[in-house]
């Protein structure tokens, strides 16, 4: 009987010690997330982010601005070229932004809606609130949750998301099926119910902002040399069954363009030409796409990107994730 009660008595020092240091379980950090979700007015997120999907991973500097109701600013900046893009989204629709080349696509969309966005804090809450097979842990003062992943790139599987004692996010590791980490998030700094400028969200102020802080302008002989350099970029991955038929290069109004034909399960073309500068294209559809190296624009039937200096445009009967995954594979695939 005494030894009994030396148990319980222990029991009960252990939960007094937990209550004691703040410690939450599932359902109640579930609950506050939940409550926070309805609460949440505005926010601006600071984010580390590290691609571990090549030959050496990439970082990039990621900024995050959201305010209610709909009003979102992700600026994407990568850290070994010093470019940036950025999703914008206000009273005039939604907006890919690359000012360096002064560049812009602008179409209507219900973006971000219900699509996973591993930068965006209410996404990842909605992603712990709707799995119903999630994982709960605590390590040190932090709350871990372990979900899917939901994202256009079909090989991110695992989604781990790490909460502070406030339950701002710290850092997120998006995984394969084999719980390799392919993409690193870290949360640097997180600032609630932030006050932005009445013109934040204005795309006039973004892109002459942005090309303020983007690379200096190349001289014609610059410009000439890097034209020279660039090769054709072959996708490193494509679609069981599918094979390469036609790979040719055409003049079309006066721009050089590579076109690479695939064939098989899927027919899909991919062209190229140098990034056209001065550009603005307004599509009735669509939405962004994080590439992780660069922000696309997809449609029904065609995913649209710049990166190194060059245009890609990949069109055909594929599903959104195969089109995600063979642009993704582009990155640092090129043939000099």
């Amino acid at each position: 009987m005494r030894k009994a009660w030396l148990i319980l008595a222990l029991l009960v020092m252990v939960f007094s010690l937990l209550a004691a240091c703040g410690a939450k379980d599932e359902e109640e950090v579930a609950g506050e997330l939940s409550k926070r979700l309805d609460d949440l007015k505005s926010y601006k997120a600071e984010i580390q982010l590290v691609l571990n999907t090549g030959h050496e991973p990439h970082e990039y500097d990621v900024e995050v601005w959201h305010k209610e109701p709909d009003y979102y600013r992700i600026s994407l900046t990568s850290k070994a070229r010093d470019i940036t893009q950025i999703i914008l989204k206000n009273d005039d629709g939604v907006f890919v932004l690359t000012p360096h080349l002064n560049k812009s696509f602008r179409f209507q969309s219900n973006w971000p809606g219900n699509q996973p966005q591993v930068y965006l804090y209410e996404s990842l809450i909605r992603d712990i609130l709707s799995d119903s097979n999630r994982q709960f842990a605590v390590e040190g003062d932090q709350y871990v949750f372990d979900t899917a992943a939901n994202y256009h790139n079909k090989t991110l599987k695992h989604q781990r998301i790490w909460l502070d004692k406030d339950l701002k996010p710290t850092k997120v590791h998006l995984m394969d099926a084999d719980f390799k980490v392919l993409v690193e998030v870290h949360f640097t700094n997180v600032e609630m119910d932030y006050t932005f400028e009445d013109d934040a969200f204005d795309i006039e102020r973004n892109m002459q902002g942005a090309h303020r802080d983007a690379l200096p302008a190349m001289s014609d002989e610059e410009e000439a040399d890097e034209k020279r350099s660039l090769g054709t970029f072959y996708p490193a991955y494509q679609p069981p069954n599918v094979e390469l038929v036609e790979e040719k290069e055409i003049t079309q109004d006066g721009e050089a363009k590579v076109v690479l034909r695939y064939a098989g399960d899927y027919h899909y073309t991919i062209i190229q030409q140098h990034a056209q500068h001065s550009k603005m294209v307004s599509m009735p559809e669509g939405q962004p796409v994080d590439l992780g190296f660069a922000v696309g624009v997809m449609s029904d039937r065609s995913l649209i990107w710049t990166y190194e200096g060059v245009d890609f445009w990949l069109t055909g009967d594929l599903p959104a994730e195969e089109m995600v995954a063979i642009a993704q594979s582009m990155a640092g695939q090129a043939d000099k």
